[in-house]
This record gives structure tokens, sequence and C-alpha cells, in this order.
């Protein structure tokens, strides 16, 4: 037979083996089937053993038992494929070798291998000493030589059920935290997204850098939540569309806070609470909440720092055009160079983007999940006392207005009035405020009428307010667009005959790709000087 590791020929017969090896009887016989150890089973076992034939008697009942036995023949080569090869998830390995022995392997290995490792002490030494220094290295279990194969069997099948139940444990954890995530998209769906693509991102990166499988494993879990704080914050603030002054930063600014509190007390894992907490810190001590500084910010919250930021930079928001890649990655390297952002995590984030795109994950939202955003979009932006929407609310929905429609773009229709001083005069304030809501109703009602007839064509049609003026969104086919204009005109000369309402009527046409956002401002700043 051939030794796994060295390729020297070991050419014993079995009882020589016997004779030989003390460590086990070799009656293979014994074993009639192939016994089951299925979470064992998709792993690797690595055994250092510095005698060949010991080495390889226990390679063959591994195999036998169904499991992916390798060899080492010392601790140096152990080392080298543990970490190396983060398939192994067990060692067992003898005490007695030279250079690198077994206690130092053990020692070694704690906090230097990037999976999650069990071992297994097999060794002739029976003092209570090297017993307890054994396991204080962090050897799983002990096993005296000789040891009889159903017996090291046993030990194995014990420890297939411990690693079934932590991977158990694991998905029941990790199906908690997509369930948190899933609540936190119930108030705001692209927080949701955005923590699913930053959690991506910064386990790759994470990867890139070397970090541990344990670590990567705490990084995701802590990016899918670390916005859970968000759940607190009023919709005044979360689903606010334009810029935040200081009272609505200092309370968006309170969500680390009061998503580390949430599972403070509850998760075992302070790394995953620090995740929460920390990931708006900045190295020179700019960031909130607590202004650490340098060391003081942990490993996997610099990482998760940098991809917060660039998904932030990339992603569409309301009032906010997204930047292409190359150019959040300039501001990324910018804001390393200033002494902001950690400049290895901003490198290896740069080399994870030359193969993958965190915009390219998606989240399909439920139909009931549309209907609540919708209603709650409406209601943070409809108008005081009526059922009109805020103009702002075409900012908030942008992305989900149907404003690539078939005529390659949209229409604005600005109804501006101009004499609502004398109205309020003459028939005084409430009065003046009926009408312009009785005015408004009317297109709203006739609007709604528009939309319900052409349902099976792509487009909106939406009549916002603006203070005591009303704005109208359009991107169906240019055809309609004089149909719609017309109707509102006629309706605007009945309330002058009335009431003595009087508008200037503003309509401008913009392209597909023209931003909402600067559509807007032409309308309100250029045209009305």
């Amino acid at each position: 037979m051939t030794c796994a590791v060295c390729p020297v020929q070991v050419a014993i017969s079995h009882e020589e083996a016997l004779e030989k090896n003390p460590l086990v009887d070799l009656n293979l016989n014994k074993i009639t089937s192939t016994p089951e150890l299925p979470t064992l089973g998709k792993y690797k076992i690595l055994v250092v053993e510095d005698d060949p034939s010991q080495r390889e008697l226990l390679l063959l009942h591994i195999g036998r038992w169904g499991l992916n036995g390798i060899g080492a023949g010392d601790g140096r080569q152990g080392l080298s494929l543990l970490r190396s090869d983060d398939s192994i998830r067990l060692l067992i390995t003898d005490l007695n070798m030279p250079g690198v022995d077994g206690l130092e392997l053990l020692r070694q290995i704690q906090g230097t291998c990037s999976q999650k490792l069990y071992s297994i002490v097999l060794s002739g030494i029976r003092d209570r000493a090297t017993l307890v220094n054994t396991l204080k290295a962090g050897a799983t279990d002990y096993l005296f030589k000789p040891c009889h194969p159903e017996q090291l069997f046993a030990r194995l099948a014990a420890l297939d059920k411990i690693m079934a139940l932590e991977e158990g444990h694991r998905a029941l954890v990790k199906d908690l935290f997509d369930v948190m995530g899933e609540m936190l998209g119930s108030r705001d769906n692209y927080t949701s997204l955005h923590c699913l693509r930053v959690a991506a991102l910064s386990r790759r990166t994470a990867k890139v850098l070397g970090f541990s499988s344990d670590e990567l494993e705490v990084l995701e879990l802590g990016c899918l939540v670390h916005d859970i704080g968000k759940i607190a914050i009023p919709d005044d603030v979360l689903l606010k569309p334009g810029k935040f002054d200081k009272k609505d930063r200092r309370i968006m600014n309170m969500h680390p806070v009061i998503g580390a509190g949430f599972l403070a007390s509850r998760y075992p894992d302070d790394r995953l609470i620090e995740i929460i907490l920390y990931h708006h810190e900045r190295l020179d001590g700019s960031g909130y909440p607590s202004g650490l500084k340098g060391d003081e910010i942990p490993p996997l919250v610099r990482i998760v720092a940098v991809a917060d930021i660039y998904e932030a930079l990339v992603a569409k928001r309301p009032y906010k055009t997204p930047f292409g890649k190359e150019k959040a990655l300039q501001i990324l390297g910018e804001e390393a160079e200033e002494g902001r952002l950690d400049a290895g995590v901003v490198k290896a984030i740069e080399k994870v983007l030359e193969g993958f795109d965190p915009l390219s994950i998606q989240k399909h939202m439920r139909q009931d999940a549309r209907e609540l955003e919708a209603f709650r979009r409406f209601a943070y932006f409809r108008e005081p006392l009526c059922s009109f929407y805020n103009y702002r609310y075409l900012l908030a929905m942008d992305s989900g207005l149907v404003s690539y429609a078939a005529s390659g773009g949209y229409s604005l229709l600005l109804i501006d009035f101009v004499n609502l001083k004398g109205l309020n005069r003459s028939l005084g304030y409430l009065k003046a405020d009926q009408i312009l809501d009785e005015f408004g109703e009317t297109i709203q009602s006739y609007l709604a009428d528009f939309n319900r007839v052409y349902a099976g064509v792509q487009g909106d049609a939406i009549i916002c307010r603006k203070g005591a003026d009303y704005l109208v969104y359009f991107s169906y086919p240019k055809e309609f667009w004089h149909e719609v204009q017309s109707r509102i005109c006629k309706v605007l000369e009945g309330f002058r005959s009335a009431w003595g309402l009087d508008a200037k009527v503003i309509e401008r046409s913009f392209k597909h790709h023209c931003p909402l956002e600067d559509a807007l401002d032409k309308m309100f700043y250029k045209d009305l000087g």
C-alpha cells in the first residue's frame, strides 16, 4: 500500500501489521458492512501519524466506513494540510512525533485554521497530566492505544451526531436571521435588499482576505441584520426621499444602537453584535455611534463598513442618481487615502468586483408585501386632510413608475394658481381651500378613470400636490397626452368661470433617461423663474 502523503511503498502482511501495530486489531471482517456517518462523510478526516503502518491501517478503516481520509507523516505536514484545505473537519493525531508533535499541532491550529475542527488524539500515554494538557490544547477526545476499531467508530458516530446537531442549529439560526431580514423588508424593501447585497459582498471580500469559515459565517449573519435597528425608525425618517435635516439624521443614527440592543443579550457571539453596532464607524473617528478610531474597529466591521458604502453608492435611491462601479471605487479609494476606510479592504473589494456585481442580487416581493409597501408610501406622502400625494412621492417611486413607456419618455404638467391671495380675500381661506381640493379631486377622478380604461397600455397618470398647486405626471404614449391636457384645461376653465380660479399651466416632456429629480428641478425653478 502507499502512504497518502509520502509516495513510499508500505508493503506489509496482515500478520506483520498486527505484530508491529498495537494501535488496532486489523480484523476488518469484524465490520461486515459500511456504517453510515452522513454528516462526517461530507468532509475529510486527516490522520497525522509518523508510523506509516499505523497511519495506513487507520486510513483503511476510515475508508471502509465510507469516509474520506488523508494522511500526514508529522505535525508540520498536518498543519500545512489543515491550513490549505478547509474541507477537513476531523483531525486524528498521535502525540509523540518528531518535529511538531501532536500537542504542538493542536496548539498551532487554534485560531489559524479557516474551518471549525474536531480532533481525536490516539496515544499510548496514559498519565492524567498528559490527558489534561491535551484537552486544554483543544482536543475533542482522547483514546488510548491499542484502540479497537469498533471503539474508534463509536467515537466517530457520536461525533457525527454532534456535527449534525450543530449544522441543524446553524441552519435554524440562519433561518431566524432570514426572518429578521423579512421583517425589516416589511418596513422598507430597499433596506432588506441592501442587507442581502452587503452580506454577499462582505463574505466574498473576507474570503479574499483569508478569514476563517467561522468568521465568514458570523460576517454573513451580521450583515443580514446590520440595519435591523431601522425597524424602530419612524416612517417620516425611514421613508424620507429628500435630504435629512439635523433632527432626521439624529434619529436615523440611532439604528445601530437599537439593532445591537435587540441581540446583545440574546446572541452569544460579540463579533455579530459589533457588526450591527459599529458598521458606521470610521478609522479616523468621524463615524458613529461611538467615534471609534483605528484598531478600536474590529476587522470584520471594517469589511462591512466598506461594503455598506459601496452598495449605497451604486444602488438607485430617491433623490440620488446611482454611481457606476468605477466612480464608486474611486470614492472608496479617496476615503481610504483620507484615513476613514481600511485600504486593504478597499483593494480586496476591487478584486471581488472583477467577477461579481452585488446589484445582480434581486429580491421578489410577495403580493401582500407590495400592497403594504404601496399603502405605506401612499400614507407617508399623502397630503394632510386630503387624498393627494405630495409631489415627492414621484421621487420615492421613481424606480417603480412606468416612466420608460412606449412613448420613450414622460411629461409633467404644473398647474400654478396665480390669484390665490385675491381668492382668499374674497372667499375666505377655508372656502378657497375647499375649491382647490374640489379641483384636484375632479382631475384625480378623471385620471383614475383614464388609468382604468387604458389598463392594458404601459403607462401611469398621477396628480400630486405641491403646496397649493398641482403637478400631473404622465407616461402613456404621446398620442394620449393631448386628450389629457385638453380635459384638464376644460376643468380649469369651468372653475375659472364658477369661482374666478385662475392658473398658469406649464407643460414639458422629458426623455426616458432624464431623472425625475432633474425634470422637477427644471419645472419648479427654471420655468417659474
